[in-house]
């Protein structure tokens, strides 16, 4: 039988706080991909529950987000970070039930949101303290599992990399999917005028709904010429999740000291730009993925999340898609869905 165990730092004269002793041995069941492989190679095991070590919390676990990250290290295309939890999952909600040492501001009983280094397709999951936000008591465990890595992601790149600002005109593609339909809705928020792109009318129909000006069906026009229709002049910033693909376009629209955030890969290979273009238009072109951060650079990124968003969140004045809440039993379904492109906004897990 695995064990799965937190950071493992705990010194042998210091214990941490608990909470549901039973005196017997804790197991639970995980959701995990022992083999690379499509949808189906997912598989369910029994494991040791986690202990958490110094700065760190444990949470029973009550919903998960699923992200595209978790189908890549699944199918063997996402690398893990060195000292990743090797378990699907890197966002999770629930209640905290038992707190290591040297953890401030947080204590057992709390119901939070967490980034994980992995681990989240599980019955309970380890955090560190500084990556975990302690939600309103309005919420349940589907909305705070729905927030947090998209709303760091979706944060970082528009506003921390990008500084989008009211006013400017920004490019979103992927407009249906978790962290896009996120990203419409923050720079809705701050007046930014919004393009995006998805490839199905039903999630076009949505977007407009949700008053967005300029929605394009890339599978029924180019949506670099559609763009160069609406902004002669060119666009600020492109929140990019095609990569090769779509860079020469976007090279292109950007008008003077435009940025560029590559968020993901749904295009492969290698491709060909215009430098003389990134010079003279002195274009900003930046990469982004949340996982790799050092614990610190992820602790700061939440802080900026907990100060900038969760206010307006729990204030309602954005709401957050979510697509479907599954039964974990139903991981494989989540992630084929996923994979087809069928969701509009967040799909959640709960074991």
């Amino acid at each position: 039988m695995p064990t799965i165990t937190g950071t493992g730092r705990m010194p042998g004269n210091r214990r941490a706080r608990h909470h549901e002793r039973d005196g017997k041995m804790q197991t639970m069941t995980i959701c995990h991909a022992p083999q690379p492989g499509g949808p189906e190679t997912l598989r369910f095991e029994t494991v040791m529950r986690p202990r958490p070590g110094p700065g760190e919390v444990l949470i029973r676990v009550g919903a998960i987000g699923v992200n595209r990250l978790d189908a890549m290290q699944r199918a063997g295309a996402y690398p893990l970070p060195a000292g990743a939890n090797p378990i699907l999952g890197v966002e999770c909600a629930g209640e905290v039930i038992e707190v290591g040492a040297d953890v401030e501001g947080i204590s057992v009983g709390m119901r939070v949101a967490a980034l994980l280094s992995g681990g989240g397709y599980a019955e309970y999951a380890v955090a560190y303290w500084r990556h975990v936000v302690v939600v309103p008591a309005d919420w349940d465990d589907v909305l705070a599992a729905s927030v947090i890595e998209t709303f760091c992601t979706a944060h970082e790149t528009l506003f921390e990399l990008s500084r989008l600002s009211s006013g400017e005109r920004v490019l979103i593609h992927a407009g249906g999917s978790a962290v896009g339909s996120t990203a419409i809705l923050m720079a809705k928020h701050i007046g930014a005028e919004i393009i995006t792109t998805v490839g199905r009318e039903d999630k076009a129909t949505r977007l407009r709904a949700w008053g967005v000006p300029h929605v394009i069906n890339y599978r029924e026009a180019d949506f670099s010429q559609v763009v160069r229709e609406i902004y002669p002049d060119g666009i600020d910033v492109v929140e990019d999740f095609i990569g090769p693909a779509y860079l020469a376009h976007h090279i292109s629209l950007l008008r003077w000291r435009g940025r560029l955030a590559f968020v993901g890969l749904l295009s492969a290979g290698i491709t060909e730009c215009d430098v003389s273009l990134v010079l003279t238009k002195m274009l900003q072109l930046r990469g982004f993925t949340l996982r790799p951060h050092s614990p610190a650079e992820k602790a700061a990124v939440v802080e900026r999340f907990r100060q900038t968003w969760m206010p307006v969140l729990a204030g309602r004045a954005i709401e957050p898609a979510i697509h479907a809440v599954l039964p974990i039993s139903q991981a494989v379904e989540a992630h084929r869905m996923l994979e087809a492109g069928d969701n509009f906004g967040k799909i959640i897990l709960c074991p």
